[in-house]
């Protein structure tokens, strides 16, 4: 599903207006990279450290959002470079890695399932093979690359959402975690397929 019809397109309008006061400030794109990260680093801590539920939606949306903020602030400045795209994807995908890794810490509340890390193992390798598999098409030649239903923008606001419902069950933050789980390697397998029709074999001739 193109990303038009996704998540992002809802906070489109607050994205925008984001990047405005972030650009009378003249916040560098790279310096909003690295503070998406930073508050992503800082969630991650109030929850493996004090279990502070509510603080980790709040900052993981925040943190989601500037992640769109940069992009935007590039556009409107004119300064989108190699460079700075780089770096955007690789905090990015360090941010996905810290934003789970306090799951390790949290009691499983479905002792059957076996030992957490497990379970948070998989979740960061669907989310990370979610983008490399983006990335890896856009390097080949593909076009309109952004199809799935779990890209980052959604798997973030399903942390967001269920650390946010806590207080009406304890266990809902772990299931959203590992929800993560089928919608990530789901999009990674619906990714390869449509990558595959749409990238164009190479053929080579012999002299």
């Amino acid at each position: 599903m193109p990303s038009r019809y996704r998540l992002r397109r809802v906070f489109r309008p607050l994205v925008q207006w984001v990047s405005r006061v972030f650009i009378r400030f003249h916040l560098s794109p790279n310096s909003i990279s690295v503070l998406s990260f930073l508050v992503l680093c800082l969630a991650s801590f109030l929850l493996f450290f004090f279990n502070l539920y509510i603080l980790y939606g709040l900052l993981v949306f925040f943190g989601g959002l500037l992640d769109g903020v940069d992009g935007e602030v590039a556009r409107r400045t004119g300064c989108t470079s190699a460079t700075g795209g780089y770096l955007d994807s690789f905090l990015d995908r360090l941010a996905d890695i810290v934003a789970l890794l306090p799951f390790l810490s949290i009691p499983n509340p479905f002792p059957i399932l076996g030992p957490s890390w497990i379970w948070v193992f998989l979740a960061i390798t669907g989310c990370i093979l979610v983008s490399y598999t983006r990335s890896r098409a856009t390097a080949a030649g593909a076009i309109d690359t952004d199809v799935g239903l779990g890209g980052r923008s959604e798997r973030l606001f399903l942390l967001v959402v269920t650390a946010l419902l806590h207080p009406l069950n304890p266990a809902i933050p772990y299931v959203g975690m590992l929800l993560l789980i089928p919608l990530s390697h789901l999009t990674v397998i619906h990714r390869v397929l449509v990558y595959n029709n749409r990238l164009q074999p190479v053929v080579t001739t012999k002299n």
